[in-house]
Order: structure tokens, then sequence, then C-alpha cells
């Protein structure tokens, strides 16, 4: 996974599923997918509405804007 679910997240946190994947210009589900996978890792929190990364999280994306670099 690339980082741009975690950029998204960090950016806009508390922001519906639904927003968060049209500005992505995904499905909606495929989005929740992506956040499943990253929330199973322990590197998002859930919240009503939207989501954040975990401090985990901050540290997994640091690494791979990081590795990028």
């Amino acid at each position: 996974m690339d980082e741009a679910v975690p950029t998204l997240l960090t950016d806009n946190p508390h922001v519906r599923a639904q927003d968060l994947a049209e500005s992505l210009g995904l499905e909606k589900t495929v989005f929740k997918n992506d956040v499943r996978k990253l929330k199973a890792l322990g590197l998002t929190i859930s919240h009503s509405p939207g989501y954040e990364l975990s401090p985990r999280g901050r540290a997994y994306l640091d690494h791979l804007k990081k590795r990028c670099s």
C-alpha cells in the first residue's frame, strides 16, 4: 500500500469515508477495505465519522515518506 490513504487520513481526520474515497477517485468499499487493512495493523483509529492515524500509523507514514525520498 502506498502513502495516499495514510496521508489522506492525517490531513482529513473525522471526515466521512464516502468523502475521503471520492477525493481519491475510489469506490467507498475499496477505500474502506484499505482502511480496514491499516486498522488490522493498528495504524488507524475509527471515529464517528471518520478515521485518524494512530501514533503507530503516523510512524509508519513517516517511514514511507523517508523511504520514498
